[in-house]
């Protein structure tokens, strides 16, 4: 969102002709604010992994589904944070050690389901032939998991970013880059809306390459907008620093054309077709859905 922000002061909404209203709200209630249409929510950022997990349910009744139209970037920045001493660490010596991540799967996590997290905790337990429904697991948010850890109610949380960790004196004991995990994120919206508001959205797609392509190409001065919104925000103030990091842990696209030949293609990276897989077959070993969900079709956006 914070890179958003900049499309009012760079004048977007009037370039592309479109009204622009953000809403701030919590991450996992993002599906169903889209999914209800009492909450006035057009179009809405998400986890591929989260909703594969919620479709069926969200899109059982009626003839207007929620769509995953279009990848907006892909994470790999995630992971597991502790203040415990005794925690092990999972490095890239230890991370196809079977022995060490049997010992690290003992302690007690606190994650949230159906997060990049804990598909990468389903990612370890499988390394080391462990099933997921074995370890010791507290279904919470990225915040409070935080907290849980802070005051030893959990030993590892599972985070959004690793912010938390650093400023808070604790270590990442475990990281998505180390198991080769990446969660995809994209736009959704609902079906209905997209048949009525078509080039608007084509338009709000510009807008987010726009936006991303303003703030990646000079980081150093272009992120005043996007730096004062997560003071005001998030969870976790950043410096420039701490931006650049965190930057520096995602894959942003920066036209259509890159959507089209590092995420839509099979050939790409972050191909949708592979983190859809990797997504199903996850969801099923964790008891999210009984059979695999169809791969989202994308839209084409006009540039």
């Amino acid at each position: 969102m914070s890179i958003l922000m900049n499309s009012k002061n760079l004048g977007l909404d009037k370039k592309y002709g479109i009204s622009l209203e953000f809403l701030i709200m919590p991450w996992e209630d993002l599906l169903p604010a889209v999914a209800s249409a009492g909450q006035g929510v057009d179009i809405a950022f998400v986890s591929l992994s989260d909703y594969l997990a919620k479709e069926k349910n969200l899109n059982s009744s009626g003839d207007d589904p929620v769509l995953f139209i279009y990848p907006s970037w892909s994470f790999h920045g995630g992971g597991f944070i502790t203040f415990n001493d005794a925690v092990p660490e999972i490095n890239a010596q230890s991370i196809n050690n079977q022995d060490a991540i049997r010992k690290f799967l003992r302690f007690r996590f606190g994650v949230q389901r159906h997060s990049c997290n804990h598909m990468l905790l389903w990612a370890l337990a499988r390394k080391a032939g462990i099933k997921l429904s074995a370890i010791s697991m507290t279904d919470i948010t990225f915040n409070d998991a935080v907290l849980a850890a802070e005051n030893g109610t959990v030993d590892i949380a599972g985070i959004g970013q690793q912010m938390e960790a650093l400023n808070g004196h604790g270590r990442v004991v475990l990281t998505m880059d180390t198991a080769r995990i990446a969660d995809m994120a994209g736009f959704i919206c609902k079906k209905s809306v997209y048949a009525k508001r078509k080039k608007e959205i084509n338009a709000f797609i510009k807008i987010w390459f726009d936006c991303v392509n303003y703030v990646l190409n000079d980081i150093d001065h272009h992120s005043t907008v996007a730096l004062a919104w997560l003071k005001s925000n998030a969870s976790t103030p950043y410096t420039i620093d701490q931006f650049k990091r965190a930057l520096s842990r995602e894959y942003f696209p920066k036209s259509a054309k890159d959507v089209q030949e590092e995420m839509i293609s099979n050939k790409g990276r972050f191909s949708i077709e592979e983190a859809g897989n990797l997504c199903n077959q996850y969801l099923i070993d964790a008891g999210a859905i009984k059979s695999a969900e169809p791969i989202p079709q994308i839209i084409t956006v006009q540039q």
